[in-house]
């Protein structure tokens, strides 16, 4: 037994113990129950927690309101846990399954590992979710400032296209009153390219809208700098007559206006651009290409050809009777009288394309006699129709005869006095 209680192993395991139980009575403590041991479990709080929202679709909806937007949080943990945590905790929002509306909603967290939760003030928010709502806009593009003197600046072109998407929630999409951008030009002595440009929604007063979502949201824009110009309407003058047997039914240009390019003194004389068709050779439908004639000092012309749509149809004739005859022209002092015919009226026969024919009223058409320059006497004098573009009258009255005479009025007859009667 001695020799049992010598053997240096024995000692050591016996000094071990009496370690353990003397280490065990110091920390005793009887008022503890064995599930909480304050030495070893440390409470944090940590404040101001910001919430942090996650899943809403933001194509259809916008979150526009969190309240509260952060959040109390208490922890536990061992003091080695807890200062081995990184400072931010996460408390998260999920609106994946969120629809327009105000809401009440449980809040998420995540913890580092190791800690405890104990509590969250509040647990929930209120949140108000609107839809959105996407309308097409044309883009206007103002410029600024003035080019160098002699220039002016054309319009604005947008690439790759001048309509855009604006999106906002509904109840504010009502406030946009257009998306475009402004460019100064001040100075400009050549054409602005590739000019890239950030658009902007305004208001009716002008004013910018802000958060509005805009796609796309730069645009390509080009400023054409040029001599003056002017745009002014074609007025198209018919040369020759289509094959006989013809008629045109419709004569459409693919343009009504072009631009001309010049000095400004010139530009503000021109109101129109004649344009001269020749018929003769049309014999079928399709379109005629016409040249643009200008001549100096006009520089250029925008287009500078034209392609007009000609739908050409075997004739039909049509005859009006009894149209009135107007005169017109008559010298003061004077009266005039129908001789032939009597009636003052004419009879006409006109040939057109039947669809325009059949679309004609008596009333349509004017029969004009023409008395400038006619003094008393007999005369003969060709008639002038007034007919639409693509008539003409082939048959029918074509010149009247008119006495013209003094309005003077007859002289009164004298009065015949009574014979001589001599009364003694």
């Amino acid at each position: 037994m001695d020799k049992w209680l010598n053997h240096p192993t024995i000692v050591k395991l016996v000094a071990l113990g009496l370690g353990i139980l003397m280490w065990a009575v110091v920390h005793f403590d009887p008022d503890s129950t064995p599930n909480n041991v304050s030495s070893l479990v440390e409470t944090k709080v940590i404040n101001s927690v910001k919430i942090q929202p996650y899943g809403l679709d933001e194509r259809s909806f916008v979150l526009n309101n969190l309240a509260p937007q952060t959040v109390k949080l208490t922890v536990s943990g061992s003091r080695s846990d807890l200062l081995a945590a990184p400072e931010s905790y996460e408390v998260r929002l999920d609106l994946r399954t969120v629809g327009e509306g105000t809401h009440t909603m449980k809040l998420q967290y995540d913890l580092p590992r190791g800690i405890q939760f104990v509590e969250m003030t509040p647990s929930s928010v209120s949140v108000s979710i609107q839809a959105l709502e996407t309308k097409e806009f044309e883009v206007d593009i103002t410029t600024s400032g003035s080019p160098a003197k002699g220039y002016k600046a054309g319009t604005p072109i947008v690439k790759p296209s001048n309509r855009v998407h604006v999106t906002l929630p509904k109840n504010e999409i009502a406030e946009v009153h257009r998306v475009g951008a402004l460019i100064s030009v001040e100075g400009a002595k050549e054409t602005l390219k590739n000019k890239s440009v950030k658009l902007e929604a305004f208001d009716e007063a002008g004013k910018v809208i802000k958060n509005v979502i805009i796609e796309p949201a730069i645009l390509e824009v080009e400023i054409p700098i040029t001599n003056p110009f002017k745009t002014v309407p074609l007025q198209f003058r018919l040369v020759g007559r289509v094959p006989a047997g013809l008629s045109i039914e419709s004569f459409k240009p693919d343009v009504e206006q072009v631009t001309l390019y010049g000095p400004q003194e010139e530009l503000d004389k021109l109101e129109f651009l004649n344009v001269d068709v020749q018929l003769t050779n049309v014999k079928n439908s399709g379109k005629l290409a016409v040249t643009l004639q200008i001549e100096a000092p006009i520089i250029e012309v925008s287009p500078k050809q034209i392609e007009i749509s000609i739908v050409v149809v075997l004739s039909a004739t049509r005859s009006l009777e009894g149209l009135p005859i107007i005169w017109n022209g008559l010298g003061e002092g004077l009266i005039v009288k129908f001789v032939e015919p009597s009636t003052g009226k004419a009879d006409i026969t006109i040939q057109g394309a039947p669809a325009i024919l059949d679309r004609l009223q008596p009333g349509d058409v004017d029969v004009i006699a023409d008395l400038i320059g006619r003094g008393p006497g007999t005369h003969t004098i060709p008639l002038i129709v007034n007919l639409e573009r693509f008539m003409e009258q082939v048959g029918g009255t074509n010149s009247i005869t008119v006495e013209i005479t003094n309005d003077v009025p007859a002289a009164a007859p004298e009065e015949e006095g009574d014979e001589g009667v001599v009364v003694e």
